[in-house]
C-alpha cells in the first residue's frame, strides 16, 4: 500500500476534522479572491474609461481666490484674474501640445497631433426656465466626445442648430425639429443626445461662432478640451507645458485624476489583503492544531510504520501529501466562495457594474491554499517522524 492509499484512507476516515480544516482555509481564500476579483473589475472599469475617453486633457482660466480682509476681519473673497479664454490663444495651444508630443514621441508627421475643442457655457432662460448653453466648434467636439449617442434626431448639422442633453430636454419638453429662442437667436433643435450620466446631460449645444455672435461674447471661450491623437501621450507633460508657457490659462490632465482613482483602489486592495491575510493567518493555525492531533491520535499507527521500515522521510511526506490534498479542497472552495462573493458585492461597490470571473486566480487560490497547508503540517509532521518506535507502542500500550 503506498502512501496516497494511506492519506486518502485516513481522511475518509476523519471527515469532521477534515471538513474543519478545509473551511478554515477556505475562509481565508475566500476573502482573497473577493477582494481580487472585484479589485481587477474595478481597474479594468477606470482603465476603459480612460481609454475610451483618450489622454484628454482641461484647460480653464487661470484664476485665483483672494479674501478680503478688514480689521482683522474676512469680509469674504474675490476672484482675481480673467474668467474668460481669449480665442487667440487656441492656436498657441495647438502648437504647444503639438510640439511636446512630437518632441516625446519622437513623430515627424506633418499635421495636427492633438485636437483642440473650444467650449463658452453661458446662462440663458428659455421658456422663462434657467439654461446653460454651450458653444462648440461641432467637428472638433464630436471627435471629442466619442461616447456620445442620440436617441432621437442627430448632430449639429448648421449654423443655427442645437442639441439638447437627455435631462434639459425631458425638462423643457425638446425634440428633434422644435425651433427654440436663446439670446434673442432662433434654433432648431437637430437631436437630442442618449443618457450619459454626465453633465452633458443637461446642456444645451450649439455652434460656438453663433452663440459669440448672439451673445455679444466674440473672440471668448469659458475652457478648451485637448485630445492627444496618440497611445501613451505624455499628457501631463503637456499640462504643465500648456500652464508654463501660456500666460492666462491653468491646463491639468484628467488622466491625473483616474491614476488617483486607481491609485485608491490599490491602497483599499493593500487594506483588505492584509486583514485577509490575518484570516489565512487563523485558517494556518487551524490546520496545524488539527494536524498536531492527528499525530496524536495516530501514535500507534506511526509506532508500527516506523517497525515494518518506514522512514522518517516517508513518515513526513504522509502528513505534507495530507496537507496539500487538504490545501487543494480550501483552493477550490475558497475560489468559488469567493467567486459568488465577488458577483453579489462587486455591483454593489461598482455602481452596478458587473463582475467577471478572473480565471487566472484559480492556481493563486489553490497555491496558496496548498502552501499555507504545508507550512501548516510542517511542525506536526517533524514531530511525528522524531518519535521513536519505543515510545508509540508505549504510549499505546
Amino acid at each position: 500500500m503506498n502512501l496516497s492509499t494511506i492519506v486518502v484512507k485516513d481522511m475518509v476516515r476523519r471527515k469532521r476534522r477534515v471538513a474543519h480544516s478545509v473551511f478554515g482555509v477556505s475562509i481565508g481564500i475566500m476573502t482573497v479572491i473577493a477582494m481580487l476579483t472585484v479589485a481587477s473589475a474595478g481597474e479594468q472599469l477606470l482603465r476603459g474609461e480612460m481609454e475610451r475617453y483618450g489622454p484628454n486633457l482641461t484647460v480653464v482660466p487661470a484664476t485665483a481666490r483672494l479674501d478680503v480682509e478688514l480689521g482683522g476681519l474676512t469680509m469674504g473673497s474675490v476672484t482675481v484674474g480673467e474668467t474668460m479664454i481669449d480665442e487667440s490663444l487656441l492656436p498657441q495651444i495647438q502648437q504647444v501640445a503639438d510640439d511636446l508630443i512630437r518632441h516625446d514621441m519622437g513623430i515627424s508627421e506633418p499635421g495636427p497631433i492633438a485636437i483642440v475643442a473650444p467650449r463658452l457655457y453661458l446662462p440663458a432662460t428659455l421658456d422663462g426656465r434657467n439654461v446653460t448653453v454651450v458653444g462648440v466648434t461641432p467637428a472638433q467636439e464630436k471627435a471629442i466626445r466619442v461616447w456620445w449617442g442620440f436617441s432621437e434626431g442627430e448632430y449639429i448639422d448648421g449654423p443655427d442648430s442645437l442639441v439638447a442633453g437627455a435631462v434639459a430636454a425631458r425638462s423643457l419638453g425638446l425634440s428633434a425639429g422644435r425651433t427654440v429662442s436663446v439670446f434673442d437667436h432662433d434654433f432648431t433643435v437637430a437631436g437630442v443626445l442618449s443618457d450619459s450620466g454626465s453633465n452633458d446631460d443637461y446642456l444645451l449645444f450649439v455652434p460656438l461662432g453663433t452663440l459669440q455672435t448672439a451673445a455679444g461674447k466674440e473672440g471668448l471661450v469659458s475652457t478648451v478640451d485637448v485630445r492627444a491623437l496618440c497611445t501613451g501621450c505624455p499628457v501631463e507633460k503637456i499640462a504643465d507645458a500648456l500652464s508654463n508657457n501660456i500666460a492666462g490659462i491653468h491646463a491639468s490632465a484628467v488622466r491625473q485624476v483616474a491614476e488617483a482613482e486607481l491609485g485608491m483602489w490599490h491602497s483599499m486592495r493593500s487594506i483588505v489583503l492584509l486583514l485577509a491575510s490575518v484570516t489565512l493567518l487563523v485558517g494556518l493555525f487551524g490546520v496545524m492544531n488539527s494536524m498536531s492531533a492527528m499525530v496524536l491520535e495516530r501514535r500507534k499507527d506511526i509506532g508500527i510504520m516506523r517497525a515494518v521500515g518506514a522512514s522518517r522521510r516517508q513518515i513526513v511526506s504522509m502528513f505534507l501529501y495530507e496537507a496539500a490534498v487538504l490545501g487543494v479542497l480550501g483552493g477550490v472552495a475558497g475560489y468559488l466562495a469567493g467567486l459568488a462573493l465577488a458577483l453579489v458585492v462587486g455591483p454593489l461597490v461598482l455602481g452596478g457594474v458587473a463582475v467577471t470571473p478572473v480565471v487566472s486566480y484559480v492556481p493563486l487560490a489553490i497555491g496558496l491554499a496548498g502552501a499555507i497547508s504545508m507550512v501548516a503540517a510542517l511542525h506536526p509532521a517533524l514531530d511525528a517522524a522524531r518519535m521513536r518506535v519505543a515510545d508509540a507502542v508505549r504510549t499505546s500500550s
